[in-house]
């Protein structure tokens, strides 16, 4: 339920969940989606309050999200614009306030303490996870493929920041076998490359490399564990590694598959529209922010909660390396690699 402060015997009630999204500029649309897809997921069990970052002013963000801080909330969900997360981040982890970070490009905000969990921190620890593997099998010369995706630009920026890794942009559409082989020439000194997403050009790019003799090690994440992907590369799985969680397999994404269905049948009854990516995220924060409070201590159940398979994704949400894997493609499926 969307509501407003109003006087409650005489003191101004403050509701259990805050919400921080643009409500001007060219954000407004992905926050109305976000925000029909959370209130689908919620319906009327808690109330919550919508804030708007308002960034078409110079406002002084830091001073309205300390006075959000103030009214003492149980939840603080947002916000997404980039330049405003690091700062809230700080804010929260210093009042130990819990903060859910749903769309974010900064794969680091995860290490901000215990109060402060952005959905991409599955991409942290994957990406921990994968060097600390390429560390420990003297494999830590590599090259990243990204794509102008969240996910891909959040991996670029992470490691442009930390790890001065050389990057190559995946060109979006055909690509000729002379520009692959010029590819194979740039990064020859190499071990091994990195894929950050799963789309056509990637998986395109993917299968040319191979085709044109590139046999060393390719890692890759679980956005390849499905079947439209594997059905894709089957017979080029050589030296094909993918990071992942401990419980996504392909028959999980088969039943997420249904979740998803179910959920955007029932969404287009409610809204008569079909739902769009940000409500996809909208909905899965708001189920989890259900069970949230719930519970008598918000920070504990979040930190032991493991993995929320979304319908948008799936989202690592505990902060620890045990649910992190490191599978072996196969023509006979996946085998995990034992460190």
């Amino acid at each position: 339920m969307l509501i407003t402060l109003f006087l409650l015997g005489g003191r101004i009630y403050s509701p259990p969940v805050y919400l921080i999204l643009p409500d001007s500029g060219d954000l407004r649309i992905l926050s109305e989606e976000f925000l029909k897809g959370f209130s689908f997921a919620v319906r009327d069990e808690f109330d919550f309050l919508v804030i708007d970052e308002d960034p078409d002013t110079s406002i002084d963000f830091s001073r309205v999200y300390e006075n959000i801080i103030n009214k003492n909330p149980k939840i603080i969900i947002g916000p997404i614009l980039a330049k405003h997360q690091k700062i809230s981040a700080e804010i929260s982890m210093r009042n130990k306030i819990i903060q859910i970070l749903p769309i974010t490009y900064d794969v680091s905000l995860g290490t901000y303490g215990n109060y402060v969990f952005p959905f991409n921190f599955k991409i942290y620890m994957e990406l921990q996870k994968f060097l600390e593997f390429l560390k420990k099998n003297g494999d830590t010369n590599f090259v990243l493929f990204y794509e102008s995706t969240i996910n891909g630009l959040s991996i670029k920026k992470f490691l442009d920041s930390y790890y001065s890794v050389p990057t190559i942009l995946v060109k979006n559409g055909k690509i000729s076998k002379l520009e692959v082989s010029k590819i194979i020439n740039d990064i020859k000194s190499y071990n091994s490359v990195l894929f950050s997403d799963n789309g056509l050009n990637s998986i395109n790019l993917y299968l040319a490399l191979r085709s044109l003799g590139y046999m060393k090690n390719v890692y890759v994440f679980d956005n390849w564990l499905k079947e439209d992907v594997l059905n894709k590369i089957i017979g080029m799985t050589e030296k094909l590694y993918a990071i992942t969680l401990q419980n996504i397999t392909y028959s999980s994404y088969l039943l997420k598959l249904d979740r998803k269905f179910k959920f955007i049948e029932d969404y287009k009854k409610f809204y008569n529209s079909e739902p769009s990516m940000a409500a996809l995220i909208g909905y899965d924060t708001g189920f989890l922010v259900k069970l949230a409070l719930k519970s008598n201590d918000i920070k504990e159940f979040l930190l032991k909660f493991g993995i929320l398979n979304g319908i948008s994704d799936d989202y690592l949400i505990s902060k620890n390396f045990s649910y992190i894997k490191i599978l072996r493609l196969t023509n006979r499926g996946f085998e995990e690699v034992k460190e």
